[in-house]
């Protein structure tokens, strides 16, 4: 009788193998189907805004949420908003990263993330060495600091300024605002030094009329090509984009073009970028010197 052919012996030898190689299977298929990049669904998006630790991770995401709060100007993101700038930024790549790579740029506040520069009486001073800083204490619910740092003093003055960190996702900006209504601090600005990009910056969005546009700018020294683009209202297949126009330096695109872009950053400065403008950056640079 040939072994594996005796009953006791098939029950001892084949079971085992037939179930190991059903978990090689699963394990296999399960391997193909993570490296498979699967769709998402919109309320899986959502749920991901509401992890601050894997928004910080993830590239797309904080530009999507930084485009949320520039977009509703408010202290925290809407995630359904952030979810369709995730989109749409999407949808530009994919269909125009391969001729215009300025796409792929990101954008980002002009300021960096999460943390504040305040000034205070040098009375306090030795408090903020030490780690805390009482007045916080009147602030609401949330609106306090995760740690702060001491960062210096200008020689002979009655005042000095400290650094206020933030794990919560939240347009500091806006904090600020709320940080100077505080009687003890005399300065709350966002940290624009470690960020500021110049003029212009890569990415500029625009909502006008009820549509979306997008403004990428390649450069180096200079500006080397502008490219608008339009969002399609979402359809059944999700979102699309249109390119309205690009041009190097040198050409004259259409006027119907150069009004669209002429909108586009009067609203950026007047929001966002008059307050974070040069003159502002030197004059908070004389203020704090290295």
């Amino acid at each position: 009788m040939y072994p594996l052919t005796a009953p006791h012996l098939r029950t001892g030898w084949y079971v085992p193998l037939f179930t190991a190689f059903v978990v090689l299977l699963f394990i296999s298929c399960d391997a193909v189907e993570g490296d498979r990049e699967l769709p998402v669904s919109d309320r899986d998006k959502l749920a991901r805004f509401e992890n601050p630790d894997f928004v910080k991770a993830e590239k797309d995401y904080f530009e999507a949420w930084q485009l949320a709060l520039w977009r509703d100007g408010d202290l925290l993101a809407n995630p359904e908003t952030a979810v369709m700038f995730l989109e749409h930024r999407n949808v530009i790549r994919n269909q125009f990263s391969q001729d215009l790579p300025e796409v792929r740029e990101y954008f980002s506040m002009p300021w960096e993330p999460g943390i504040l520069i305040l000034g205070a009486d040098i009375r306090h001073m030795e408090d903020v060495r030490d780690g805390f800083f009482r007045p916080f204490n009147q602030l609401g619910v949330g609106l306090a600091p995760d740690s702060i740092a001491f960062l210096n003093r200008l020689e002979g003055s009655e005042h000095f300024f400290f650094l206020a960190y933030f794990d919560i996702l939240m347009n500091v900006q806006e904090m600020a605002k709320t940080y100077r209504q505080l009687p003890e601090v005399l300065f709350s600005d966002p940290n624009y030094f470690a960020s500021f990009g110049g003029n212009p910056f890569p990415v500029y969005p625009g909502h006008i009329d009820g549509d979306w546009y997008y403004l990428f700018y390649k450069t180096t020294y200079v500006t080397e090509r502008t490219s608008l683009f339009k969002v399609e209202p979402r359809g059944l297949q999700g979102y699309s984009a249109e390119l309205v126009e690009s041009f190097v330096a040198g050409e004259q695109p259409s006027s119907s073009t150069r009004d669209l872009i002429r909108q586009i950053r009067d609203d950026f400065r007047e929001r966002v970028y008059d307050q974070a403008s040069v003159e502002r950056i030197e004059e908070l640079r004389v203020s704090l010197p290295e």
